[in-house]
């Protein structure tokens, strides 16, 4: 999309600040990206973008920006660098790598990176398989591939959350604010309250997404988590409110998690948590009786 009067082209893009790679439109001026704005026809971001993508444009011409390589001159830790041609510090860092393939094999190299955004983490990977070593990670695999493994293998595939005839009736929010660290999911989010779903936040102060979101908000005190998940099941279990035969089926040590719930009534966890003991109660039951129910987990 050209506009030929003012000399700029617009270009579509994708956003790498986090995993969502929102939609992007680029206005191009003289050959440097003089705009950003949200792609309107982006299936996730639908013309929307967060803050983190508006920066963008000064961090691609911030005059602090590394753009070249640097070769240490000094001691580790001294600061004392050196600028060097491309063509320098590839042959330097490839005779280093073929040392260290010939000396101790192909599997002594590791290497780890970000979160994964954007194409360079595939480079990397390739790069990996020609050179022999499987040794590749990112943070991710720290602080998020876990939760989907374990939840995948629980619960099923991961899904969007996104309006519809399956959508959640009622949707736990327990230890995060996606209205300011996950602002594209937060717009489904929003559609989902306008089709009826119900919010239960779990946050100890009143967030952007309580105030936006929560049909409940547990002020809960920080650290007493586990008690009030406790006292959850207590609730759903005295009152019969899950699923016996799925129970009956497929769960192992129910006995056990109920003798210990039984230790965690509502009027302990009240004590512990700082929560009403009615907001414990009618918490539980909105949970286990809107079906389907989801529970957000909270690394974001």
């Amino acid at each position: 999309m050209k506009d030929t009067n003012r000399g700029e082209e617009v270009r579509r893009a994708i956003c790498f600040a986090c995993s969502s790679q929102a939609g992007v439109l680029a206005t191009v001026k003289d050959g440097k990206v003089i705009q950003l704005m949200g792609e309107p026809d982006h299936y996730l971001n639908k013309g929307w973008l967060c803050e983190r993508a508006h920066a963008f444009i000064e961090h691609l011409y911030h005059p602090k920006r590394l753009n070249y390589p640097l070769k240490r001159v000094g001691e580790r830790g001294e600061g004392r660098w050196e600028r060097i041609s491309w063509d320098k510090a590839l042959d330097e860092i490839a005779e280093k790598l073929r040392e260290i393939k010939e000396k101790y094999g192909a599997e002594a190299l590791a290497t780890i990176g970000g979160t994964g955004r954007g194409h360079q983490e595939t480079f990397k990977k390739r790069f990996m398989n020609l050179f022999g070593s499987p040794n590749t990670a990112n943070a991710g695999q720290w602080c998020a591939i876990n939760s989907y493994i374990v939840e995948t293998a629980i619960y099923g595939f991961l899904t969007r959350y996104k309006a519809g005839p399956h959508a959640a009736k009622c949707v736990v929010i327990w230890g995060g604010n996606p209205d300011q660290s996950r602002p594209c999911e937060f717009r489904n989010l929003l559609e989902l309250k306008k089709a009826g779903t119900k919010f239960i936040v779990i946050d100890p102060r009143r967030s952007e997404t309580v105030e936006k979101l929560a049909d409940m908000w547990l002020q809960i005190r920080p650290g007493t988590d586990a008690a009030l998940a406790l006292g959850w099941i207590n609730v759903i279990i005295e009152e019969e409110l899950y699923d016996k035969e799925f129970v009956e089926k497929w769960c192992y040590g129910f006995e056990e998690l109920k003798k210990r719930a039984k230790e965690y009534p509502p009027s302990r966890v009240s004590r512990i948590t700082w929560i009403p003991e009615k907001d414990i109660i009618e918490s539980a039951r909105m949970y286990a009786t809107l079906k389907p129910a989801s529970i957000r987990w909270g690394l974001r």
